[in-house]
């Protein structure tokens, strides 16, 4: 099955040692707040390794720090696996919902006139006030721009699939890029790590196509591993069979192909993270600027192997997940509750 099909990402594995403690504390949080109230939503969650992915992405994370990215990675599983449902199809009823989620992160923590309205969005408020506790005027700009994207694109994804429009690969990466949520991961790494790269890095062309490479690496892991929940789930939007429908060819051809976009971009990656001590003298950066811009790359690297191990062993893409898919697409309905009706 394409779950155990292997990826050439090879950058070190690494993963937090408080990953089982921190996961047990955040399980009580989301009992206690009614996120989680059955035994076999319980279950089911637990199938995704949700705490292992967090760890992977935050591996120098621990307590307090490592349950933030916890708590991050449950906000976007129970986001995303909203939009598996009829709301994924309906750009009104995604609009209403992603626009209030954008306003939430636009909007001033010193003067709030929007309130959450359903209890997905109260979680997520409580993460991103936790989230910008401590961080520069610059990451908090950075960070709410990219919550922003991130929510809006399920709008354009809903009109999509209301149109019936398929993007070619180049226009679906795009899109990706925005809904994936990587962008988030890279700046949560800096909250959760307790540094920040200085804003001109983050602003460098550089360091931006960094990103985007991170971003379609973990788009092209994700759509290779998850096929079979995506097929059970009915949604066409997939690198696999995009690739099918534009070379005409077998899914063996076009696991072959994804396989060579991902090696064309990690090798493109480690091109551009050798230029890097370059861009630090070309900057003036300090001796401790430098060392958070390094640390920054290795963020990339830890999000990219991170998701690529996770996906391989979640059992969230397994035969499991695809059975959970067929019973039901959402994992909780308080959690699809869309306005406390």
């Amino acid at each position: 099955m394409p779950q155990n099909v292997p990826l050439d990402i090879p950058f070190e594995v690494r993963i937090s040692p408080d990953v089982e403690a921190a996961s047990a504390r955040h399980m009580k949080w989301l009992k206690a707040e009614g996120f989680i109230t059955s035994a076999s939503n319980a279950e089911r969650y637990l199938t995704w390794a949700v705490a292992e992915l967090a760890g992977r992405f935050h591996p120098d994370a621990f307590g307090d720090d490592l349950e933030l990215g916890i708590q991050g990675q449950t906000f976007y599983f129970f986001f995303d696996d909203l939009f598996d449902s009829h709301l994924g199809r309906d750009p009104l009823a995604a609009y209403e919902i992603c626009q209030e989620m954008a306003a939430l992160a636009r909007q001033s923590p010193d003067a709030p006139s929007v309130r959450p309205t359903f209890p997905l969005a109260r979680l997520w408020l409580d993460h991103w006030e936790r989230l910008r506790q401590g961080m520069s005027p610059a990451w908090r700009e950075r960070a709410a721009r990219h919550w922003e994207q991130y929510f809006l694109t399920y709008v354009t994804e809903a009109v999509n699939r209301r149109a019936g429009l398929v993007l070619d690969m180049n226009r679906y990466l795009a899109l990706r890029r925005l809904a994936i949520g990587v962008e988030g991961v890279l700046d949560t790494t800096e909250r959760c790590g307790g540094f920040e790269a200085p804003p001109e890095v983050h602003e460098s062309t550089l360091v931006q196509e960094i990103r985007e490479i991170t971003a379609e690496v973990v788009i092209l892991t994700n759509d290779l591993h998850s096929l079979e929940k995506d097929v059970a789930n009915g949604e066409p939007d997939n690198a696999v069979l995009l690739l099918r429908r534009e070379h005409d060819c077998s899914q063996e051809e076009a696991i072959g192909l994804l396989r060579e976009m991902v090696h064309q971009r990690v090798d493109r990656f480690r091109r551009l993270a050798d230029r890097t001590h370059e861009l630090c003298v070309s900057l003036g950066l300090s001796p401790r600027q430098r060392d958070s811009t390094h640390r920054f790359l290795e963020a990339n690297r830890a999000c990219m192997r991170g998701n690529y191990d996770w996906s391989r062993a979640t059992d969230r893409y397994s035969r499991v997940g695809v059975g959970f898919v067929q019973r039901s697409p959402r994992i909780e309905d308080t959690i699809a509750a869309l306005r406390d009706l």
